[in-house]
């Protein structure tokens, strides 16, 4: 089984155009000014990482999830989350990102709304983990905490738990006070960041739902 969490943004589309048209000419040099993320993205180093919530326009940009660990397919934790939380897992996808590259996804949906979608650097091992729930599940911190419970060497579980609970709490805040300011119910905020061994951690908060995004590999 292989997953992956694809990062990777739009890929633009370079090249050149030998006739005289100056239009074709200015295209083409717009073309070839845009950034490729996949090349260009560097990987954050940890000290300059938020600490606490902050608006999305302020959302760290992490370099594209690599392997958690070496031979780490999350197969078991996987199962033991679908039996606990009652999720479908669908059968792995191969999608395209905008990088050219095939990423493979395992996603699962229960019938509480909760849904995940594991994916894998390469073909084996597990690189990143989304968890969703709506804010009005009563036992949504329940299930993000859950996810936070990867059975990988290094990453500290209780600080884990402690972290997404603090995580919550300043997101629900900063989201409040954002709805307060503007009116709009569709506010987008981020928690401060979490690294704990191999992996990193983000929660997000938009409008009534919570993303959980656990990363292999993206801090430096």
């Amino acid at each position: 089984m292989a997953v992956a969490i694809g990062t990777a943004g739009a890929v633009s589309c370079g090249g050149s155009d030998s006739g005289n048209s100056a239009a074709a000419s200015d295209r083409t040099k717009a073309a070839a000014s845009q950034p490729s993320p996949s090349r260009t993205r560097t990987t954050p180093r940890a000290a300059d990482l938020p600490k606490h919530a902050v608006t999305g326009d302020k959302r760290p940009t992490f370099g594209a999830a690599g392997t958690i660990a070496a031979g780490y397919t999350g197969q078991e934790f996987l199962a033991g989350l679908s039996k606990d939380w009652k999720l479908k897992l669908d059968k792995p996808v191969k999608q395209e990102m905008p990088d050219g590259k095939k990423r493979t996804y395992v996603n699962g949906r229960g019938g509480n709304g909760v849904t995940i979608s594991a994916g894998y650097a390469d073909s084996e091992n597990m690189s990143s983990l989304l968890c969703r729930t709506s804010t009005d599940q009563s036992n949504e911190f329940g299930f993000l905490a859950a996810c936070t419970g990867l059975d990988v060497t290094g990453v500290d579980h209780d600080k884990a738990s402690s972290w997404l609970k603090q995580a919550k709490k300043e997101t629900d805040s900063l989201y409040e006070k954002q709805v307060a300011e503007t009116g709009n119910k569709k506010e987008y905020v981020v928690s401060g960041v979490f690294v704990s061994g191999p992996v990193t951690m983000i929660l997000h908060r938009a409008y009534d739902k919570y993303s959980l995004r656990i990363l292999g590999g993206a801090v430096a």
